[in-house]
């Protein structure tokens, strides 16, 4: 059983691109994991979720988009439980089987 241990509030905004850093380093260095299509779909829209964050706080928030970029950081959150990266992924596979 995986151990949650969840990054705290502040904390988690900082990573908030360090999933998909995290998911291409295991595919450069081991190859692309085994998921389920459930679980699948998950790992894709992590990565989707953080790049639509990164690029609108990039370019700039304006009032009209704060409320996209807040409902995008409360899916990604939903997504991974605030898990780590390695503790995420390794739920992710063994969700997989």
């Amino acid at each position: 059983m995986l151990q949650n241990q969840a990054i705290n509030a502040t904390n988690y905004n900082e990573l908030c691109n360090m999933y998909s850093k995290y998911f291409s380093n295991v595919v450069k260095s081991q190859g692309v994991p085994h998921l389920n299509a459930d679980q699948f779909v998950r790992y894709q829209n992590i990565i989707a979720l953080e790049y639509f964050i990164n690029l609108i706080k990039k370019i700039g928030v304006s009032h009209s988009l704060f409320g996209h970029v807040s409902k995008a950081e409360k899916n990604l959150e939903r997504l991974t439980k605030k898990l780590s990266p390695e503790e995420l992924l390794q739920e992710i596979i063994e969700l997989s089987y």
